[in-house]
């Protein structure tokens, strides 16, 4: 085992007797940046009611605080996978270069600038988090400035007085913040947005142009309250929630629907109310690289300077929606107090920078589930398994040095070491993905973006990966008959009939009509419960027992991943999954659903199936392309009687 002698570990300070002195030792100051000057060195200790986990959020979001505590606004540019910034202090005009950020959840974070101008050559700062009684936690915050001249001496000394002030006061609203957010799925500053009462006028009043636009939203038959619940919120809310809206995660906030509040956000498209983004997300810092304005913008491939990688954006996760408010309603500008780059990386719950030959220890306060452990610029990964019952052990991680797998029981001991002759950055992060990201397939799968936005289509050389998806496909039976007997004005005026009753049911069970095929219909789902509750009530309405119309269809599904490609301008499903659905039909007969073994397994479906008494039948299906045979399945609902195959 290796033997670590310059520990920066959290752990083996004791919060009862650390002071600057105990700190300087812990964290000496390097010797290039103490040769341009003495450097002001402040540490500050604040016990506060709420625990790390709780506070964690809020303190990661430094450009939040950094506007609480009265921080002027700040520029950022990224250059080359660099972060440089500007802002003006006390008059001065500063500029500097951010060094990455370094963090571990719930224990501390550090960051430092490296100025070019201003009245400092350098600043560093930490935060330490340490667990009291009660449910309680004691925050250290240090500043370590090289100050430039006497100026930035001056400056600086009086500075430091008044934001060891500032810190305790705006740590008090932040304790007095979280209590009120505590309900709440949101957590963080951006919480606060949502717990604003929304104005209860029976008529409120909107400006000229929003009131056009909810008049709009109106006459298009949509919830007058959420209308307006939305609107008071574009007026209301902070800047820097409005600059990419999140649909899903608003609707977790204020715990409606997701399906009617995208609609909100979709028609307000068509009002002028927002525009909508097609982002291009790294896959590796989820930080957002291109944004494009419409489906057939989205670039093949993408870069991230700061990760070091380049990635396929049309991979499952690569592209995220958001919507932003239209100008003419209200300027909203991306304003910042500080990069707070563990806020915008929350999912990184560990990122250390190594310089070569260099080691380091921790002890990870991580919670029981699955992580990834990458070193930043290398695509691979190892997974990292935490939980209760592994007998803990030393992990021990070195680049290129890792199993694909790893177990390791509750907070772990991890031993870092950069054998390289290159600085190396070790990530740690949550394996889940972001629950809060509207993906294509949810726009593609939502009807409403169908009728609403039926010009959007993908770039002809792109094909996007949408995951696992139901497909539908129905067909009437003895059409050719039935175009004879009816004559085509008759079979036309029945077949568009046909057509809006099948329309009207996929939208009910969450589906969406992907194209039509002559009389044939292909839908897509997101799962096959939906697929089947809709197929039999297609089949109820298009049976026997209905005489409003004499047309019978077969129906066939099947599960599995799609790809979403561009044809004839238009948002086609693609892949093996498509062609076997289609396949089905050859052994469907009228009012029959047919389908593959893969949807006969799912759990849902068999839950559904014993709950309503549906069975089934198994059928043999021959895959003629490939020349093998398999099992399919025809349901048995409603009192059918079985038939022998």
């Amino acid at each position: 085992m290796l033997e670590f002698e310059s520990l920066e570990d959290t752990n083996e300070i004791d919060p009862n007797t650390l002071d600057l002195n105990t700190y300087l030792d812990r964290f000496p100051w390097e010797e290039k940046w103490t040769q341009l000057g003495e450097p002001i060195d402040s540490i500050w200790s604040f016990d506060l009611d709420a625990s790390p986990e709780e506070l964690w959020p809020w303190l990661i979001d430094t450009s939040s605080f950094n506007k609480r505590i009265g921080i002027p606004e700040m520029k950022f540019k990224e250059i080359n996978g660099r972060l440089f910034g500007t802002s003006r202090n006390a008059g001065i005009p500063m500029e500097w270069e951010e060094v990455p950020w370094e963090w571990e959840y719930c224990k501390q974070l550090n960051n430092a600038r490296m100025y070019s101008k201003g009245f400092a050559y350098y600043v560093r700062t930490r935060y330490l988090l340490f667990p009291l009684e009660e449910n309680r936690t004691r925050l250290f915050v240090y500043f370590g400035w090289i100050p430039k001249g006497w100026i930035g001496k001056t400056i600086l000394k009086i500075g430091m007085k008044q934001m060891e002030k500032s810190y305790e006061k705006a740590l008090k609203a932040v304790v007095a913040d979280l209590e009120k957010t505590k309900n709440l799925s949101w957590l963080g500053p951006s919480a606060l947005g949502f717990i604003k009462e929304t104005k209860l006028n029976k008529e409120p009043v909107f400006p000229a142009r929003m009131q056009q636009i909810r008049v709009g939203y109106i006459r298009e038959g949509q919830p007058r309250e959420l209308v307006d619940k939305v609107l008071n919120y574009v007026l209301d809310a902070d800047e820097s929630d409005l600059y990419r809206i999140r649909v899903k995660a608003i609707s977790k906030a204020w715990n409606i629907s997701e399906k009617d509040l995208l609609l909100i956000f979709l028609h307000g498209c068509r009002l002028g109310l927002f525009t909508m983004s097609w982002d291009v997300v790294c896959p590796h810092c989820r930080g957002v690289r291109t944004e494009a304005q419409h489906l057939g913008d989205l670039p093949t491939r993408d870069t991230c300077e700061v990760c070091e990688i380049q990635f396929e954006s049309n991979q499952l996760n690569s592209i995220e929606i958001t919507f932003h408010v239209h100008p003419s309603i209200r300027e909203v500008q991306k304003r910042m107090f500080c990069a707070a780059e563990p806020a915008t990386k929350n999912h990184i719950r560990f990122q250390k920078s190594l310089s070569p030959g260099e080691s380091y220890q921790s002890k990870l306060l991580l919670r029981n589930g699955v992580y990834r452990l990458r070193v930043n610029g290398d695509k691979n990964y190892s997974l990292l398994e935490i939980k209760d019952e592994i007998q803990n052990s030393p992990l021990l991680w070195k680049p290129n040095g890792l199993p694909e797998q790893v177990e390791t029981n509750t907070e772990p001991n991890i031993f870092l070491e950069n054998e390289t002759a290159a600085p190396r950055t070790f990530i740690i992060e949550e394996r889940r993905e972001d629950q809060d990201c509207l993906r294509p397939s949810d726009l593609f799968n939502f009807q409403d973006f169908r009728d609403l936005f039926s010009q959007e289509a993908l770039s002809t050389d792109l094909q996007l990966d949408i995951g696992i998806q139901t497909i539908l496909f129905t067909d009437i039976v003895g059409s050719t008959k039935f175009y004879y007997h009816k004559g085509d004005s008759g079979a036309f005026s029945e077949v568009r009939f046909h057509f809006v009753e099948v329309y009207k049911v996929v939208r009910e069970f969450q589906g969406a009509v992907v194209k039509t095929i002559g009389d044939a219909v292909m839908a897509a789902f997101p799962s096959p419960v939906a697929a089947v509750e809709a197929s039999v009530k297609l089949q109820e309405f298009f049976s026997d027992t209905n005489p409003e119309t004499p047309i019978r269809i077969r129906i066939s599904l099947h599960t599995g991943p799609c790809l979403a490609v561009n044809l004839n301008s238009n948002i086609d499903y693609f892949g093996n999954t498509v062609n076997f659905a289609a396949k089905l039909q050859a052994i469907a007969d009228g009012e029959e659903i047919v389908f593959s073994e893969i949807i006969f397994k799912d759990k849902e479906l068999r839950k559904l199936m014993t709950e309503k008494g549906w069975k089934v039948r198994r059928v043999k299906f021959n895959q003629s392309w490939i020349n093998e045979e398999t099992s399919a399945y025809k349901l048995v609902f409603n009192g059918q009687e079985q038939k022998s195959e």
